[in-house]
């Protein structure tokens, strides 16, 4: 089974989010929330969506599904104080047995395994922040628990954390040259 994770769209428009979703035919499509628009009669089935710090529709904070036998839990991540890391959420993750995390806010993609659980925060898809520059989602295999993110603008598979590791591996080097 395939399921597209994407979030943080914003002030995307909504043809321009349908486009998105519509270049690869999933199985599931979960949205980690700051959608920031109606998204009521959006042209697909099985579309999951939470709602974000930007969000002001009538949309759960959090959900929680069973996919292909995997307990999916999916929150935008603010209320975890996600911005100082994934502790709050890891805690919470275990206390309710969660397989896979799905959240945004950051705008960053991180993928982390802790214990049995893994957390996937697709970056976003209109606004990125980080080391790695492009708008981002990825898209789980179920079967495999392979993730594979992809750039916006290309619609083809990238590896958001080459970016990061030449970023940390500066700034290492940077502070621990001798003077």
């Amino acid at each position: 089974m395939q399921i597209m994770i994407l979030s943080d769209s914003h002030v995307m428009k909504k043809k321009d989010l349908v486009a998105l979703l519509q270049t690869h035919s999933m199985d599931y499509y979960i949205h980690c929330g700051d959608i920031y628009m109606p998204y009521n009669d959006l042209p697909l089935s099985n579309f999951y969506i939470v709602k974000g710090n930007n969000d002001f529709s009538d949309i759960p904070t959090e959900l929680n599904i069973t996919l292909d036998g995997l307990h999916f839990f999916i929150t935008h991540g603010h209320h975890y104080d996600i911005d100082y890391g994934i502790d709050t959420l890891a805690s919470h993750a275990k206390k309710i047995g969660a397989d896979i995390v799905c959240y945004g806010h950051t705008h960053r993609p991180s993928l982390k395994a802790i214990d049995s659980t893994t957390f996937i925060n697709p970056g976003s898809v209109s606004f990125p922040r980080g080391a790695y520059t492009e708008p981002t989602y990825c898209i789980l295999e179920t079967t495999t628990k392979k993730i594979t993110y992809y750039n916006v603008k290309t619609n083809t598979p990238c590896n958001p954390f080459i970016a990061q590791k030449k970023k940390t591996s500066f700034l290492k080097e940077l502070f621990t040259k001798e003077k």
